[in-house]
């Protein structure tokens, strides 16, 4: 007997890592665009200057977004007991 949520979930899954995967390099493209945009801007024209301080206040914006979903997808992984975790980090 097929447990159908299961199935329909396996394929979720499988459909959100490929498009998590085009997100991430299409992210970072962007990112690496950005940065050689910096690089060649002509900082006599507001235009260009204004359009690459918007798109890096957007790009972080997004960075600082996906860093703080990550650190509370870590920690539901730890509370689940999915990772485990030593009693204490110390780094001393």
């Amino acid at each position: 007997m097929k447990v159908y949520g299961y199935q329909a979930g396996k394929k979720w899954i499988n459909y959100m890592k490929i498009k998590t995967t085009k997100f991430t390099f299409i992210f970072r493209l962007l990112w690496f665009v950005t940065i050689i945009s910096i690089m060649f801007i002509n900082t006599e024209n507001r235009i260009m200057v204004y359009s690459v301080i918007a798109a890096l206040l957007i790009l972080t914006a997004i960075t600082v977004i996906r860093s703080l979903e990550s650190r509370n997808q870590w920690r539901r992984m730890i509370e689940d007991g999915d990772v485990e975790v030593k009693d204490k980090i110390s780094f001393d």
